[in-house]
Order: C-alpha cells, then sequence, then structure tokens
C-alpha cells in the first residue's frame, strides 16, 4: 500500500532543492535563510511558529543582517495575518504588531502554507519564498499521485487502511 504523509520536513527540504538553481542564480549565490511553516496550525500572538523546515545559505559570519530571524518575522506575520509580508507593509500596515520586521518577503499558499525568506530585496525574497510553495505543491502532488494510482489504498495514513 502507498502511504501519503503530506507536509514534512523532507518534503519541504525537497521543494527547497528543486527552488534552489533559481534561488542561486538570481541572488548570485548571496547568503540567506528560508523558513516553512506548518499548515493547519492556528496562529496566535505570543505563540512558537510551527517551523517544519529551516534552511540557510552562506556563512552566518558573511551575512549582511540577522536573516534568519528577519525570516521568521516575516513568516510570523504571514502566519498571523494570513497575507504576504509585502502586503502588510503595503496594503495593511495597520495589522503589524510591535517587534515584527517590516521588511517583505513571504508567501501564503491556500490552506494557510507559509514560506519566508530573507536575504535579498523584499521581491526577490518574495519570489523565492513563491516558488517554494509551488515546489511544496508539486512534490506532494506528486505523492498523492501515486497514493491515487495504488488501488489498495483507500484512506490516506499509515498503509492506507482505515481505523
Amino acid at each position: 500500500m502507498t502511504t501519503f504523509s503530506g507536509l514534512t520536513a523532507d518534503v519541504a527540504s525537497e521543494a527547497a532543492e528543486l527552488a534552489l538553481p533559481s534561488i542561486e542564480n538570481l541572488s548570485h549565490g548571496s547568503p540567506g535563510h528560508l523558513v516553512v511553516l506548518r499548515p493547519g496550525v492556528a496562529p496566535s500572538a505570543d505563540a512558537e511558529l510551527p517551523v517544519i523546515y529551516r534552511r540557510s545559505w552562506g556563512e552566518k559570519k558573511d551575512w549582511r543582517g540577522p536573516y534568519d530571524a528577519i525570516a521568521e518575522s516575516k513568516a510570523r506575520i504571514s502566519w498571523t495575518t494570513g497575507l504576504p509580508s509585502h502586503a502588510v507593509q503595503q496594503l495593511h500596515p495597520y495589522l503589524y504588531q510591535p517587534g515584527w520586521t517590516k521588511w517583505g518577503g513571504s508567501a501564503v499558499g491556500e490552506g494557510g502554507l507559509v514560506v519566508a525568506y530573507s536575504g535579498d530585496k523584499w521581491f526577490h525574497d518574495q519570489f523565492y519564498s513563491e516558488l517554494v510553495v509551488s515546489a511544496i505543491k508539486v512534490v506532494c502532488l506528486r505523492e498523492i499521485d501515486a497514493v491515487m494510482r495504488d488501488p489498495g489504498t483507500l484512506f490516506l495514513g499509515d498503509g492506507g487502511e482505515k481505523p
């Protein structure tokens, strides 16, 4: 039986690898930080971010800023508001909370999938985030396609059997 586990750290890692050539090409190999949040977790102001995957590029000593903290703040903005961080900055600044970064550069997929990147111009960061959202979708679609093609799997989960 074929199983499907949904968004996991392995799926996010594979998605980041798919997006990596475009990120490296446009950023010219500059350092940065990516964060992916687990969808379906209800946000609250003081809750820990439901991070499922983090990845940094480049040596931290070469960073021009705290890319990890900025990416995670962008992710928090998107997780809390349901909007890309640039939309909060440019269209809904009244949603800002103390301690949040001022920078845009995140993406929100349907169902609450949040990806944020920091290390480049905000619109490049947003593009990288959107690439990873799309790559996560394609990895998950490939896996669900395998489940759909398996006549022995009727339900998702361990072994595909209904509990």
